[in-house]
């Protein structure tokens, strides 16, 4: 595979993996379909944390979210746009502004006249952030392709489809034929859940259309020879037991490269947000930071043999210091471990808010333990913890182990004494969770309170 003159960043809100491709029920993405078919495809790719912004964060710096440097970010970080940068690439951001205060959620916030538009701390060249809509991202992209048909560009597109509020149309017939996702068993089957999700599905498509339209341009004028075209997403979709909590729900998206020369495949072995920046330093053969924690998945690109990695990491963190866990999962094994147990899992406040507090504690008042243990060979779906069973005693340990490892590695915050993980609020830990007098959950409006 040539030096792409071009490399097309795109990511989706909350998308998780909910496209036709993936087998998602209700999902309609012909041009993500066709992307896959035409591409490689990462068929076992997970996001690094549970919402936004610190997933994101992975994916501009190849880094942890528990690596103090990654809430702190400064202006020499070495971020994907300073490295497309060294690369001699012009670099431009359009469309969702990826540098939020998470710093200001450790504890530490930037002096007022801080310059976030993207340039100062990221390291863009330009940046354009009038709106995040996936049609205007598109837009914005075409014309600088048009306008700069000569120039090596990086230039990264950032959608807000698919995040809430969910507020495109649906019939009653797309309601009614809306079948809720698989590896969410415990989802209710009422109209008010499918109509939630119908909406998703709608957002997701509207996606899918901007991305037809920046693919078919580059087809139309040959820009795909040379152009490398990547998408993925923040990581899993706003539902109950998925966005805000790390299982595979939660963690897992989509993964795509497309465009210039490269021959259609599958990585089916894991991959994850951190290995994006390592591939592309190893594709543009620049050298990749000591301090990243990726590795490089150009082997797949390139149509060889590429087993994947032993395993990824994801995490609740800096985003939820009441409430904050770490994972590490193989191809068959799940360990979680909760720092602050006795918590239900994060039910996402504008499901919640739709279907119904009252159903969903019913649902969802279980109280998570400190460890959990799931044999994903058996159980897909993570619904059985097997933690503390004597039959996978050597798994629970090595997987323990090997993540505690790399937290030690990483300067974790949790492991220190006096740290912002100390003083957990554990009367509304997570949002809409309450905790009664008599110790049980239930699930509030926090505008009743």
């Amino acid at each position: 595979m040539n030096r792409p003159k071009r490399i097309i960043s795109l990511i989706f809100h909350d998308a998780g993996r909910q496209f036709g491709f993936t087998g998602a029920p209700g999902a309609i993405t012909p041009s993500v379909d066709q992307m896959a078919s035409e591409g490689v495809s990462f068929a076992s790719h997970f996001s690094t944390g549970t919402v936004c912004i610190p997933s994101r964060a992975s994916l501009l710096t190849g880094k942890y979210l528990h690596s103090a440097e990654i809430a702190h970010l400064v202006h020499d970080e070495n971020t994907l746009p300073r490295l497309m940068s060294r690369a001699g690439y012009k670099t431009k951001r359009v469309g969702f502004a990826e540098e939020k205060e998470y710093r200001s959620i450790a504890g530490r916030r930037y002096s007022e006249d801080f310059d976030l538009s993207g340039k100062e701390l990221l390291g863009y060249d330009e940046s354009d952030t009038a709106s995040s809509a996936a049609s205007y991202v598109a837009d914005q992209i075409i014309d600088t392709l048009k306008n700069r048909p000569d120039e090596s560009l990086f230039i990264h597109g950032a959608f807000t489809e698919a995040h809430g509020p969910y507020n495109l149309p649906v019939t009653d017939e797309e309601v009614e034929n809306t079948v809720l996702p698989p590896f969410l068993p415990k989802l209710p089957q009422v109209k008010e859940a499918k109509d939630y999700v119908a909406r998703i599905n709608k957002a997701v498509t509207q996606g899918d259309q901007a991305i037809g339209r920046i693919l078919d341009y580059l087809r139309e004028t040959g820009l795909d020879k040379d152009t490398l075209v990547y998408l993925t997403c923040d990581h899993g979709m706003d539902l109950p037991a998925a966005k805000q909590s790390c299982y595979d729900a939660g963690t897992g998206t989509v993964m795509l490269f497309w465009g210039n020369g490269l021959t259609p495949g599958v990585l089916t072995g894991l991959s994850s947000h951190v290995d994006i920046p390592a591939t592309l330093c190893d594709l543009l053969d620049i050298p990749t930071p000591p301090d990243m924690r990726g590795e490089s998945r150009l082997a797949a690109l390139l149509g060889r043999e590429d087993p994947g990695r032993d395993y990824v990491f994801a995490e609740v963190s800096y985003d939820n210091t009441d409430a904050p866990v770490r994972s590490i999962r193989t191809k068959t094994h799940k360990y979680i471990q909760n720092f602050n147990p006795g918590l239900p899992v994060a039910t996402a406040n504008g499901f919640s808010a739709q279907v119904g507090y009252e159903l969903l504690t019913k649902i969802y008042n279980t109280p998570r333990p400190a460890v959990e243990l799931y044999d994903l060979e058996k159980d897909p779906y993570e619904q059985n913890n097997v933690a503390g069973q004597k039959e996978y005693e050597v798994v629970q340990n090595e997987l323990r182990a090997e993540l505690f490892r790399l937290m030690a590695k990483d300067n974790d915050e949790i492991l220190r004494p006096g740290s912002v993980y100390e003083n957990p609020d554990e009367q509304f830990a997570i949002a809409l969770w309450y905790k009664k007098e008599d110790g049980t959950f239930e699930l509030r409006d926090p505008k009743s309170l």
